[in-house]
């Protein structure tokens, strides 16, 4: 595979551009830290509670959660609230509207300074590299799109969202189904096969396969070891032509 066969090379981002120590030693602790302030102070939107009753009733009729944080009453109990949106956090659910509460909670650690992004350095000379061949950038993780520009803007190289077209989350649909990629290049409006996808996650390289979209899968430093597959495989982006 060779960069110019493609229009758009679409990124993940948690051990692909940025340490997955990053997202579970900083990020993930910090929401955790801040969330009951968060929610104490009154900042939910009504149609994130609405969500999480529905995701909470779930988990705890399969026994996942003790609590119910809807009471008889039809109130939302905040303190089991809490402890349901940490349990969320500690077992990686990747939960829509954690994933919103998650995205407010870290703008407001990267705009006070409490927090800066780390990305692997050979990350802004390839966005520099992919700008100059005109190929677009497109971006795709399973946090939020504002949690994702927060990452790239505030980063230990400065701000990077200038190299980035698009950016994409979960209303597209999971990162190992295949509709998902078919969506993305259905708002990009690019043929799937002009698309080169990386992530460090087999299943999510399959999920693009089946779309018709080419994808290397990056073997890191920390990242978990992969099953057996025929991918091409990147340590990093350098070594990409």
């Amino acid at each position: 595979m060779k960069l110019d066969d493609y229009s758009v090379c679409l990124f993940d981002i948690e051990g692909t551009t940025t340490p997955i120590s990053f997202v579970h030693e900083v990020l993930f602790p910090y929401s955790k830290e801040k969330i009951s302030d968060f929610i104490l102070n009154g900042n939910l939107d009504p149609k994130i509670v609405s969500d999480l009753i529905s995701e909470n009733r779930n988990d705890t009729q399969e026994g996942l959660f003790s609590a119910p944080i809807l009471g008889s009453d039809h109130i939302v109990n905040l303190t089991t609230l809490v402890s349901y949106l940490q349990y969320l956090i500690r077992v990686d659910r990747k939960s829509k509207p954690l994933k919103e509460i998650q995205g407010q909670i870290w703008k407001v650690g990267y705009e006070k300074g409490e927090l800066q992004s780390i990305l692997f350095a050979d990350v802004p000379d390839f966005f520099i590299r992919l700008e100059e061949r005109k190929i677009k950038i497109a971006i795709y993780s399973s946090g939020s799109v504002e949690a994702q520009k927060y990452i790239f803007r505030h980063s230990n190289f400065g701000d990077l969202t200038k190299y980035i077209s698009f950016y994409f989350d979960t209303n597209v649909g999971g990162k190992r189904n295949k509709t998902s990629y078919l969506e993305i290049s259905r708002q990009i409006d690019i043929n799937p096969k002009s698309i080169l996808f990386f992530t460090d996650i087999k299943e999510e390289a399959d999920a693009a396969k089946e779309a018709g979209v080419a994808a290397f899968i990056l073997e890191r430093e920390g990242n978990h070891h992969q099953p057996n597959h025929f991918y091409p495989i990147l340590k990093d982006f350098s070594t990409i032509l």
